[in-house]
């Protein structure tokens, strides 16, 4: 695990706005939208998989590396969105939040999911570790990074 939990804790308010800030990363992701989930990363915002996702026969995992920049994040989301069609169901579980170095940062754990529609009845494509950094600007919190770590299915 990348973040001890402490047992200092954000104020509710914040910790409330970065658990929404989960869910319509889950809920943009899914649904195709994606300037909608580029915007709720800082500009200079990055998403980094440590190692590429398990994949089915026929079909094309996500590859390991990192994307950063709201440019590059969109080209990424858009590539996923023609590569899902909308048929994928993302879940962040078991979220935990920390205060980071300061009033305007903080960090997060969670556990991600990842349900495959495609084909059919939904199938899991991919179980892991998802580490976050989160920045204030302008009074919104934004994802700063997101690093995710799958666990090989099969």
């Amino acid at each position: 695990m990348r973040m001890e939990v402490l047992p200092a804790r954000l104020p509710v308010e914040d910790e409330q706005a970065i658990l929404r800030l989960y869910a319509l990363y889950c809920h943009y992701f899914n649904h195709g939208e994606a300037r909608k989930w580029v915007e709720l990363f800082a500009p200079d915002g990055s998403f980094t998989r440590l190692n590429p996702s398990a994949t089915a026969p026929g079909q094309i995992a996500n590859p390991a590396g990192s994307t950063t920049g709201h440019a590059a994040l969109m080209e990424m989301a858009l590539g996923r969105r023609e590569m899902f069609r909308g048929l994928v169901r993302h879940q962040q579980t078991d979220i935990v939040l920390n205060p980071g170095p300061g009033p305007d940062r903080a960090e997060g754990i969670s556990y991600i999911l990842l349900t495959d529609w495609r084909d059919g009845p939904g199938k899991i494509r991919a179980v892991g570790d998802c580490f976050a950094t989160f920045i204030r600007a302008s009074g919104d919190w934004r994802f700063q990074s997101i690093e995710l770590s799958t666990l090989p299915l099969g």
